[in-house]
């Protein structure tokens, strides 16, 4: 019984570090990963600020997305998303040799998204030419 007590705050920790990882949105994930910057380019514009960060990888942010609220499975029949205000997010693509290799999101100031939040834009004419492809 001890070693549970000691091991429960260490646990909740754990649990807590995995908590504040950024989650990645598998439909952007499939259509997106692999794209060149010219495909890129067509589907989405140019965007707003272009970062580089190493030698090959740059990082192109555009402010397209709004973040929605998920209900969760514990509370069927509730609509978490009625009592949220929205809040717009920007979608940040990693480009490592010209190709998008990462797509992450975060609030315009840069921080985080709130818990239970998602960053939602339109991945459809991103994914209609990686179709071509």
């Amino acid at each position: 019984m001890r070693t549970a007590i000691t091991l429960l705050p260490l646990l909740g920790l754990s649990l807590a570090a995995c908590a504040g990882r950024p989650e990645v949105d598998q439909v952007a994930q499939t259509a997106m990963i692999g794209l060149s910057g010219r495909d890129i380019l067509a589907c989405m514009g140019a965007p707003v600020r272009r970062r580089v960060v190493a030698q090959a990888t740059e990082i192109w942010t555009y402010p397209v997305g709004y973040a929605s609220t998920e209900t969760p499975p514990w509370a069927a029949g509730l609509d978490f998303a009625l009592s949220a205000k929205p809040v717009s997010c920007d979608v940040r693509l990693v480009m490592t040799n010209a190709r998008v290799s990462q797509v992450t999101y975060a609030l315009p100031d840069g921080r985080a998204l709130p818990s239970g939040r998602e960053c939602v834009f339109a991945v459809r004419p991103c994914a209609l030419r990686r179709e071509r492809l």
